[in-house]
C-alpha cells in the first residue's frame, strides 16, 4: 500500500558541476503539517525546493508525493505540472497583464469563481479583486500569490523565502495570515527561510540543513523550542538567534566556566561548550563584580545589553521596566536556567 505523506525524500543527494549540493537528505512532511526548512545561505534550501517541485532533477534519492514517487535516481517519474504542488517564491511572479482575481483562477477550470472568492476573503484581498499587481503593495502581492498556489488544492504547498521582499512590519501579521489560511485549507506545507524568527514562529517542525563540505545535509528536525533550546551544533545554535559559546569542563549535571559552575540540561563528562541565550542572563551592579556593561540599547519592550566578562562578551536582556545599568557599570552575570552543552567533538561541525 502507497504511503500518502504529502512529501517523503529518501537519501536525496544532488551535484551541479562536480560540487556537492545536497547529500543524503532525507524528509518527511505529514499532512496538515507545516515544516519549515531553515539553513545559511549556500547549504541548498532552495535547489532541494526546486527538486520537490520539478525544476531540478536530483542525481540521487527519490521523491514521493502524495504516493506518488515522482523522480528517482535521477529519473523524472512525474512532471512538475502534474505533481500537485503548489509553489510561492520570494519574488512573487504574479502575472502582470491579470487582475487579482485572473491570477488567483489562473490555474482552475473556467468559471470556478466560488473558489477564487472564497481564496481572496480568506486572505482579505476582496475588495482589490480588480486590481493589476502592479497596483498592489509587496504584501498585498504576497497575499494574491498565497491564494493562488491555494487555489487547485495541491497535495503541498512550497513557500520559497515568503517575507524575504517584505518590510519587517509586515512580516508578523503575514506570518500570522499565512498559518491561519494555511490551516483553514488543511494544507501540507514545507517553507524555504534563512529568517529564525519566521521559522521558530510559524512551523510545527523545523528542519535545519547545515553547509557541509560534501553538501547541504539535516542537522536536526524537532520542535521549534527544541531546536532553540538545544541545538545540535554550533551552527544551528547561532542560526537560530543570538547566542553565547562558552568553553568548560562538564562533571556530570554542572560545567566549570570562566563564569563559574553552569547547571547543565543533561549530565556530560569533560570538555564542552555551553550555549546560553541573553534571557537566561541577569546582570546585577556590584562593585566587586568581574563583567562591564559595554553598551545599551533600547529595543521597546526590553534593553540589550553587552558586557565585558571573563568568558569573552555577553549579551543580556532587561526588561524595560527595570532599571537598566548604564555604559561602565560593573556588575556580576547570574545564570538564570539550566544551559546546553554540547561535547567538543560536535562543535567543529557546522
Amino acid at each position: 500500500m502507497a504511503d500518502l505523506a504529502p512529501l517523503i525524500l529518501s537519501k536525496l543527494s544532488h551535484t551541479f558541476d562536480g560540487t556537492p549540493i545536497l547529500n543524503g537528505v532525507n524528509l518527511r512532511v505529514e499532512a496538515g503539517e507545516f515544516v519549515a526548512l531553515l539553513g545559511p545561505s549556500g547549504c541548498g534550501k532552495t535547489t532541494l525546493l526546486r527538486a520537490i517541485a520539478g525544476l531540478v532533477t536530483p542525481r540521487l534519492g527519490s521523491i514521493s508525493i502524495d504516493g506518488n514517487c515522482v523522480v528517482e535516481d535521477g529519473a523524472e517519474r512525474l512532471p512538475c505540472e502534474q505533481r500537485g504542488v503548489g509553489l510561492v517564491f520570494q519574488e512573487y511572479a504574479l502575472f502582470p497583464n491579470l487582475t487579482v482575481a485572473e491570477n488567483v483562477g489562473y490555474g482552475l477550470s473556467t468559471g470556478d469563481t466560488a473558489r477564487v472568492n472564497g481564496l481572496l476573503e480568506l486572505v482579505g484581498m476582496t475588495e482589490l479583486a480588480h486590481r493589476m499587481p502592479a497596483q498592489l503593495s509587496g504584501g498585498q502581492q504576497q497575499r494574491v500569490a498565497l491564494a493562488r498556489a491555494l487555489a487547485p488544492r495541491p497535495a503541498l504547498l512550497l513557500l520559497d523565502e515568503p517575507f524575504a521582499n517584505v518590510d519587517a512590519a509586515l512580516r508578523d501579521s503575514l506570518g500570522r495570515m499565512l498559518r491561519r489560511v494555511v490551516r483553514d485549507e488543511g494544507a501540507s506545507v514545507l517553507m524555504v527561510t534563512h529568517d529564525q524568527r519566521s521559522a521558530l514562529g510559524l512551523a510545527d517542525r523545523v528542519v535545519v540543513l547545515g553547509a557541509e563540505p560534501t553538501g547541504g545535509e539535516i542537522i536536526q528536525d524537532d520542535l521549534p523550542a527544541q531546536v532553540y533550546r538545544c541545538p545540535a551544533s554550533k551552527g544551528v545554535a547561532r542560526l537560530t538567534g543570538p547566542c553565547m559559546l562558552i568553553e568548560g569542563v562538564a562533571t556530570g549535571e554542572k560545567a566549570s566556566t570562566a563564569l563559574g559552575m553552569i547547571p547543565l540540561i543533561d549530565d556530560h563528562t569533560g570538555e564542552v561548550v555551553v550555549t546560553l541565550r541573553p534571557e537566561q542572563l541577569r546582570f546585577t551592579p556590584a562593585e566587586a563584580g568581574t563583567c562591564t556593561v559595554e553598551d545599551a540599547q533600547f529595543a521597546g519592550s526590553v534593553h540589550h545589553l553587552r558586557c565585558s566578562s571573563p568568558a569573552g562578551l555577553l549579551e543580556v536582556v532587561v526588561p524595560s521596566g527595570e532599571d537598566t545599568p548604564s555604559i561602565g557599570t560593573v556588575g556580576q552575570i547570574e545564570i538564570l536556567e539550566a544551559a546546553w552543552a554540547l561535547p567538543v567533538t560536535l562543535i567543529e561541525r557546522w
